[in-house]
């Protein structure tokens, strides 16, 4: 079993548990206690899976080996709102008072698996910033790749990169937010160097000052 499967298991799962909830609303086929129970038993299995994909040997094989784990507030902040928006939909299910309250469970199977999955991503360094000959590899919320032939010139403010693009759009990296800071200054530095990278002559001062000998 590699992580693609796990995924396709757990979405079949949820979208399976989320019929049979939704068809015993209508047709009344289990009684509440019947239809927790078979939510619980289900509910296992799809944290299983979900844990599953992000620890599975083949993901952690893709893994760079050197990376800079890298934790944003908007990371966080995606991740919260998530769970809050799951946590309130099963409150307001359950306070309905109508069999449609019997699918609570489901919104807290999924903000509990999204709690997990949030706390095995930042004890395992799955978000990060890793460094590649000719490209930076980012990996937050999603997947995304920063070619140095994409930059039009760097700027360092405020312990903030901003990488402007040829197309004006911008990508940041905050140092607040790196793990092993000293490091990943020296190696964007020798990075941008060996791509001849445009850095701003303020940048460049402002960069050097943090470098250590």
């Amino acid at each position: 079993m590699n992580s693609a499967i796990a995924s396709i298991g757990k979405n079949l799962i949820l979208v399976g548990i989320v019929i049979v909830s939704t068809l015993n609303f209508f047709y009344g086929w289990l009684n509440w206690k019947e239809l927790l129970g078979i939510q619980s038993m289900v509910g296992l299995a799809y944290v299983f899976l979900s844990c599953y994909e992000y620890l599975n040997a083949s993901f952690k094989a893709s893994l760079p080996v050197q990376r800079y784990p890298y934790f944003s507030s908007h990371f966080f902040m995606f991740r919260a709102l998530k769970i809050a928006l799951f946590v309130s939909f099963a409150l307001l299910l359950f306070s309905s008072g109508s069999r449609v309250k019997y699918i609570y469970p489901i919104c807290l199977l999924i903000a509990s698996t999204e709690g997990i999955i949030t706390y095995l991503k930042y004890k395992r360094s799955l978000c990060f910033v890793n460094i590649y000959a000719n490209y930076l590899l980012i990996v937050e919320n999603s997947i995304s790749k920063l070619f140095a032939s994409e930059i039009m010139i760097v700027e360092f403010r405020h312990d903030i990169f901003y990488f402007v693009k040829k197309n004006r759009k911008s990508v940041q990296i905050k140092l607040e937010h790196i793990h092993y800071r000293e490091n990943f200054i020296q190696a964007i530095n020798e990075w941008i160097i060996r791509n001849n990278v445009t850095v701003s002559e303020e940048s460049k001062v402002k960069i050097s000052e943090l470098i250590v000998p």
